[in-house]
């Protein structure tokens, strides 16, 4: 055992030999901090729409379409607890209304008339207007309509919410960032511990290790714990800068992040023994780098989901990191993922194994 730690200690030397490996992995750490904290700390999730009405005083009081009834209308049944959902500016003229729209000091613009008993309702959106934004100010626009027209649908519809009520307690963008950022430094390490093995491989420096009473199991174990205390410190570093480590949670995460160490370090033993040299290791790694980071990109827009993420080891461990950092789940949720996380890692060091013992022996 004197002999796996005393390589390990080697290993550590060795790593920040590596200027660029060594400044690079604790300068994104504080990178990240900053660009976290920099962040904003909460959603708007107000609407913003303008209004123009061009309609005489006597329709404005038969369809009660004053500034006071719309704005009434548009946020019945809006908790008074909350942030207003929908908030109006008013425009004097159409030529105002349009600046809202294109300084986009408004989500959309719309323009009620009544020309010969026919109603007339403009809807204006900017060309930089996301898709979701401009459907929800089509809808507004459209009841506006029926009710100038004094027509209403034979119906009273009510939205029932099935799970989590995510109304005024969205996710900010700082928050979904956290599970990324994490999984960006553990996903750096992979080239940390690869060009560990592959310059010990390539300088011969293993087989000169090899010749000593060292065994080649030792020699694998140490680069292992070497490899696993490099990444879950950084790890456990930025969840220290990231202000994550919260009482309730922080077993969970503590694990999750020691898994995930485990993890990388099991690809990386793969990568190392394939590659020549630092050049070889990252240009070969960019393709599995793109496929290990996807799953904390589906955290940032769910819509890249699919079935086929679960075939991708790092979902068992973004999914979780997610579940704990952003929706309060417990350890108990993701059992599963922790079994199927550890699986991988065997999986992953055992070939790591072999392909070693191949080139060494």
């Amino acid at each position: 055992m004197r002999r796996v730690f005393s390589i390990a200690g080697k290993d550590l030397k060795l790593i920040f030999r590596n200027r660029f490996i060594a400044v690079i992995s604790f300068l994104l750490i504080v990178f990240y901090g900053v660009v976290y904290h920099l962040l904003p700390k909460s959603v708007d999730e107000t609407y913003k729409i303008g209004f123009y009405l061009n309609l005489k005083k006597e329709t404005v009081r038969e369809l009660s379409l004053s500034r006071i009834e719309i704005e009434k209308k548009l946020n019945e049944g809006n908790d008074k607890n909350k942030q207003e959902a929908i908030k109006i500016y008013w425009a004097n003229s159409l030529a105002d209304l349009k600046k809202l729209v294109l300084e986009n000091k408004v989500s959309a613009g719309v323009r009620l008339e009544l020309k010969e008993a026919k109603p007339n309702v403009t809807f204006y959106v900017s060309s930089r207007t996301p898709e979701e934004i401009t459907q929800a100010g089509e809808m507004i626009a459209r009841e506006i309509g029926y009710t100038l027209a004094g027509y209403r649908l034979p119906a009273d519809f009510k939205a029932t919410i099935i799970g989590t009520d995510m109304v005024g307690r969205q996710i900010p963008l700082r928050d979904k960032m956290r599970v990324l950022l994490l999984s960006f430094v553990f996903l750096f390490e992979l080239y940390g511990v690869g060009n560990l093995l592959s310059e010990e491989v390539f300088k011969k420096t293993a087989y000169a290790i090899l010749v000593t009473p060292a065994t080649l199991t030792e020699f694998i174990a140490a680069k292992a714990i070497t490899g696993v205390i490099m990444a879950f410190s950084e790890g456990f570093l930025l969840a220290i800068i990231l202000n994550v480590l919260k009482t309730e949670i922080i077993f969970s995460l503590t694990l999750f992040l020691a898994l995930g160490a485990f993890l990388i370090v099991g690809i990386a033993f793969i990568m190392g023994a394939l590659s020549r040299d630092f050049i070889t290791l990252v240009m070969s790694s960019i393709i599995p780098f793109v496929i290990l980071i996807f799953p904390s990109l589906v955290v940032l827009d769910p819509g890249l989901s699919s079935p086929l993420l679960k075939a991708i080891p790092t979902y068992y461990l973004i999914e979780p990191l997610n579940g704990f950092l952003n929706y309060g789940a417990k350890f108990s949720e993701y059992t599963s993922s922790a079994f199927v996380l550890f699986l991988f890692s065997l999986a992953f060091f055992f070939f790591g194994f072999l392909i070693l013992k191949r080139r060494l022996v």
